[in-house]
This record gives structure tokens, C-alpha cells and sequence, in this order.
């Protein structure tokens, strides 16, 4: 996998300005809604989504200019608002804890026994989620890479197929590495993010372009690992 072409590819499109401006309005739009509590944010990463499978076809299919055009929106909606439901399938775990986080905190965070337990409980729970997201954020990486493919949503969800297709014998080596470097794009990202008003739309609009073309680098290289056969007895 090659970290500096996800980002490199993006300015060899004569075209990249006006798509990455776009995509910066799109995701400001969205930002917009979500301090108004409206339905832009699912219009905006629905939007986005679309675009990053769009982009993803056109790198596994080697296409000599993988960024897309913006137009067909409806269809990017349409795509991308199922990639939008998988996601949040996938993020329900990571939304149970703090559900009940905040419903149960009442009863115990007055006194000091009850912070106590709280804190370990606290304490007990992050490490699995941090465990169970870098265990299924390879999944949907490849669930995108092949809805991209086959546009079925239920692409998502054959979760032991995912999982195999990940973590047997030399795919495990490719999904870490996958994860070092979108950790890595996203720490660099976070710093643009970090900058009022111009970071807040840039970051998402450069995270489409690479977190996408990472994907399709990390689904081609995993889907070459060859499976292992069973043995008969």
C-alpha cells in the first residue's frame, strides 16, 4: 500500500479545485445542519459517501482519473445513504455505552462510591470499543470496496466473509498496515480540522479522496491473499 499516492493522485486531476471545493461546501452545509439539528448532516455525508464509492470504482478499475465529476446527485445520494445505514449499524455498539452512559449516570456520580464505579466501568468499556473498531473498521473497508463493486447494501453485513477475507494468514499484515495508515491520514487531518472555519471544510474534503483511495488500494491487496483451504479428513 502506498500512503503518498492516496494523496499525491488527487492533484494530477486538472480538475481537482472544483471538486475538492465542492466537497469542501458539501461537508460545511452539513456541519451547518448539525449545529441547527437538521437533515443537512445526512444529506451532506450521504452526498459523500456516494462520491467516495463512486471514486473507489474508478480506482479499482484503474480509471486515469479516479476523482469523479460531481453530477448525478441523486445517485450519489442513493449510494451513499446506504453506505450511511451500514455505517451506523456498525457504530451501534459504539453508541450502546454512552446510552447508557448517560442514562445511568444520575444514580451514581453524586458520591464517591458510586463516581468510583463509574470510572471502572468506564474503564472496562473503552478498551473494547477500541478493540471491537479496529477489528470491524477493516470490515467495512472492504464491505465499501465491494458495494462499490456490486451495489448491494447487504455486502456490509456477511460479516464472517469480512472478517476472514481480513484477518487470514497474510491479510492480517495488509489490514494492520491499513490501519497504521488511515490512523496516520487521520491524525494529519485532524491538525487541517483544527484550523476555525476553513479546516472544518478542507479536512473532510481531503479525507474523501484519500481515506478512499486507501480503501481501494487495502481491498485489492487483501482480496489477492490467497484463502486457505480446509483439510479433509
Amino acid at each position: 500500500m502506498d500512503i503518498g499516492r492516496a494523496v499525491s493522485y488527487i492533484f494530477e486531476d486538472r480538475e481537482w479545485t472544483p471538486k475538492l471545493l465542492l466537497m469542501a461546501g458539501i461537508a460545511l452545509a452539513g456541519l451547518i445542519g448539525l449545529i441547527f439539528l437538521g437533515l443537512g448532516p445526512i444529506i451532506a455525508w450521504s452526498l459523500l459517501l456516494g462520491y467516495a464509492v463512486e471514486l473507489v470504482r474508478n480506482v479499482r478499475d484503474n480509471h486515469p482519473i479516479p476523482l469523479p465529476r460531481w453530477d448525478n446527485y441523486a445517485e450519489k445520494f442513493r449510494k451513499g445513504g446506504s453506505v450511511l445505514a451500514a455505517v451506523f449499524v456498525y457504530n451501534l455498539p459504539n453508541l450502546l455505552p454512552a446510552c447508557c452512559y448517560l442514562t445511568t449516570a444520575p444514580f451514581w456520580r453524586d458520591n464517591f462510591f458510586g463516581s468510583a464505579i463509574g470510572f471502572a466501568v468506564v474503564c472496562c468499556i473503552l478498551p473494547l470499543i477500541l478493540i471491537y473498531n479496529v477489528i470491524t473498521w477493516p470490515m467495512l473497508a472492504l464491505g465499501l470496496a465491494r458495494f462499490a463493486d456490486e451495489e448491494n447494501i447487504g455486502v456490509f453485513f456477511q460479516f464472517g466473509d469480512l472478517f476472514r477475507t481480513a484477518y487470514r494468514g497474510g491479510g492480517l499484515t495488509i489490514t494492520l498496515q491499513w490501519v497504521l495508515y488511515s490512523f496516520i491520514a487521520n491524525f494529519v487531518l485532524s491538525i487541517v480540522a483544527a484550523v476555525p472555519c476553513i479546516g472544518w471544510a478542507a479536512a473532510p474534503a481531503l479525507a474523501v479522496p484519500i481515506h478512499g483511495h486507501l480503501v481501494a488500494q487495502y481491498a485489492a491487496r487483501v482480496d489477492e491473499v490467497p484463502r486457505v483451504k480446509k483439510k479433509k479428513r
